[in-house]
């Protein structure tokens, strides 16, 4: 007989569906047998299109815009970006070549890292943590190091901190800021000093500010690549899901001053897309440059849903939240006392619980990570209702 070949394993085999995935349909599982059920597992924004966003699509449409486009966006969305973030963002950026304009900010981070890593070198990047970051640092074939980020601290990510993991291997330091999970938002001296490590030690930072615009209680959204020494070092990504509720569309983009990653960035846009929706980036083109409003009237109800959920959550001493001042999520942490009817104590129970018992979505701790365990994430992106709702049941079932 001949030799059976063993297996070969895959990079991709290593990455998984996500839990968020599997939350998501026990939910739609219950709600097929009748149940009510609260979309508190993803974060995926309730609005509507702003009109004059629609109106762009609908234009670009009647005007047959529907072919290949240049494969880094087209000219105006870039100039646009180039725009946006000078003044919003205070970027030192002067030129549209230095866009790259991804089918949402998920192909970013994958472009990104794909351009950025040689094999075996390691990213630092807060630990919990949003899966896909560091599935995309292993598909690039680098290599994951977890720093804790400790939400409940004045400085829960703290230079000091990453140095300790810092290694003649690593390459960059990922930040992400307002953060998902946590809701922590960086503050500037806290970025200065991770700015400070990282051109002591000659490393990139790749900055993941996808939810730059959802903060709360006065807070201000600093991006890292403007502050002194980050110009020529950072990698800059931005996402319009959350800020204009285009999470549909898949419109998002790089902005950086190093050649090499924007020179590899537009070979792997050509080698995977070949460009991005046309029609979406002329929608993306009008949240860019028409009224900005609607992001603060977002941004406001959001920090509404957000006292939704603490108030429904006064009471329930089994888990115990850290008030986010950015994104729209909820962390919390679960009280070690707490044992579910089948004598479990893990988040993934909890999770179970809530989805099985209340019908609310929400997404366990360890997903995003070790540090995860014992925690729980809810998301506050659904309808005022929703939240409502949830809030209420969440008390009456835990309190």
């Amino acid at each position: 007989m001949p030799e059976t070949k063993s297996a070969m394993s895959h990079i991709v085999d290593s990455i998984s569906f996500g839990a968020i995935v599997a939350v998501r349909d026990r939910l739609l599982a219950q709600q097929a047998r009748g149940k009510t059920i609260y979309r508190l597992e993803s974060g995926d924004p309730s609005f509507d299109l702003a009109p004059h966003v629609r109106e762009a699509i609908e234009q670009a449409l009647a005007r047959g815009d529907t072919h290949y486009t240049a494969s880094a966006g087209i000219q105006p969305l870039c100039d646009a970006i180039v725009e946006k973030v000078q003044h919003q963002n205070r970027l030192p950026m002067t030129r549209s070549d230095q866009v790259i304009v991804t089918s949402g900010g998920m192909h970013a981070i994958y472009v990104t890292f794909r351009a950025l890593l040689e094999p075996g070198d390691e990213v630092i990047l807060p630990d919990p943590m949003w899966t896909e970051i560091a599935e995309n640092i292993r598909l690039a074939g680098g290599v994951p190091v977890r720093c804790p980020l400790e939400p409940l601290r004045s400085r829960p990510y703290a230079a000091s901190q990453i140095a300790q993991y810092v290694t003649p291997k690593t390459k960059a330091i990922f930040v992400n800021t307002p953060h998902n999970p946590t809701g922590v938002v960086l503050d500037e001296r806290t970025l200065r000093e991770i700015v400070e490590l990282a051109v002591a030690r000659n490393l990139t930072i790749v900055s993941d500010e996808a939810y730059e615009h959802v903060v709360f209680d006065g807070e201000r959204h600093v991006s890292i690549g403007s502050l002194a020494g980050a110009e020529d070092r950072t990698i800059s990504l931005f996402s319009t899901s959350k800020s204009y509720a285009m999470s549909g569309l898949r419109i998002g983009y790089i902005v950086t001053r190093d050649e090499r990653v924007l020179d590899r960035g537009r070979k792997l846009l050509r080698c995977t897309t070949n460009g991005v929706s046309s029609i979406a980036q002329w929608g993306a083109l009008a949240a860019l440059t028409g009224p900005q409003d609607q992001t603060r009237t977002m941004a406001a109800e959001y920090q509404h849903r957000r006292d939704l959920l603490l108030s429904g959550l006064q009471g329930v001493e089994v888990l115990r939240p850290v008030v986010p001042k950015g994104s729209f999520f909820l962390w919390a942490s679960i009280d070690p006392s707490w044992v579910d009817q089948r004598g479990h104590t893990s988040d993934q129970a909890m999770v179970e619980l809530l989805v099985d018992e209340a019908g609310i979505g929400c997404s366990p701790g360890s997903a995003f990570g070790p540090s995860g365990g014992g925690w729980i994430r809810f998301a506050f992106s659904c309808t005022r209702e929703q939240v409502e709702q949830a809030a209420k049941r969440l008390h009456d079932l835990l309190a």
